[in-house]
């Protein structure tokens, strides 16, 4: 089957066959072109107007405006003048069997799509229906391997016979009876336990006052600011070297008897050793 061919038409004859299309005159597109009648029919014969061939094509462009001709199909014509454009071909007719061929191959496409993913189905199937059907089995080898490792105990556990008691001679229970026999006692000494003897101090606070306490051994019995009307019972080994904020408003005894603290100064820092050594 072959092409039909179409020619296209020049510049010239495009113009003219718009022009009467239009019902228009050559008088007319002169006049609306300021051309003489003479150019605008040397424009629709193919032939140049002007000295040069710039201006002959500017002339038919503004001819084209004028009869609303569009700018690829001017050019296209244009083309032609000069020859540059070929004989064109038409498209062939899309025909019945071009379409029965293509929908053959789309459905070929398609079944093969359909095989895929069945093929694809059946494996996951089949890997699934092993992997169900081995575990049972992995556990049924576990549960085997636990019994024959429990069975050798259970076996070793009922076959061990249990000792029989040995009942004892006449001589050995002669023996066992004088061990038996109650020792005389022994009289042991007395230990007496000499516990050091700890002193007492008492100190009683009638205001706010700073206390520090060390014991002869430098233990540190008390430290700090102690409340008024605080009691505080110390115990430890004298001498105790006490120090007071202010003695005037602290009351001391030791061992149950007053310290006159009467000779401090009142308000000042008091350091005293109690009881004083002779």
């Amino acid at each position: 089957m072959t092409d039909e061919l179409t020619k296209p038409i020049s510049a010239g004859q495009l113009l003219r066959q718009k022009r009467e299309q239009r019902n228009l005159s050559v008088q007319q597109v002169a006049l609306q072109l300021n051309l003489k009648p003479a150019q605008v029919e040397q424009l629709e014969q193919d032939q140049p107007v002007g000295a040069f061939e710039t201006y002959s094509r500017g002339y038919v462009r503004a001819y084209g405006r004028l009869l609303k001709i569009s700018a690829a199909e001017l050019a296209a014509a244009l083309a032609v003048n000069t020859g540059n454009v070929p004989t064109t071909a038409k498209q062939p007719m899309r025909t019945f069997s071009n379409r029965t061929a293509k929908q053959a191959t789309e459905s070929r496409f398609m079944w093969l799509t359909y095989g895929i993913i069945i093929l694809l189905v059946i494996l996951l199937f089949i890997w699934w229906w092993q992997t169900d059907k081995l575990s049972p089995a992995a556990e049924q080898n576990e549960t085997v391997s636990e019994s024959q490792q429990i069975a050798p105990i259970v076996a070793k556990a009922i076959t061990e016979p249990e000792p029989e008691p040995l009942e004892p001679t006449p001589e050995q229970l002669s023996v066992l009876l004088e061990q038996l026999e109650p020792e005389a006692s022994i009289e042991q000494p007395e230990v007496t336990t000499l516990v050091p003897e700890r002193d007492q101090l008492e100190l009683r606070f009638s205001e706010n006052c700073w206390v520090d306490v060390v014991d002869a051994e430098g233990n540190r019995l008390a430290f700090g600011t102690k409340q008024a009307g605080y009691i505080m019972q110390l115990t430890g080994k004298s001498p105790f070297v006490v120090t007071l904020g202010n003695p005037s408003v602290v009351k001391v005894n030791f061992n149950k008897q007053a310290i006159d603290l009467s000779a401090l100064a009142a308000g000042r820092v008091a350091k005293l050793t109690i009881p004083e050594s002779d």
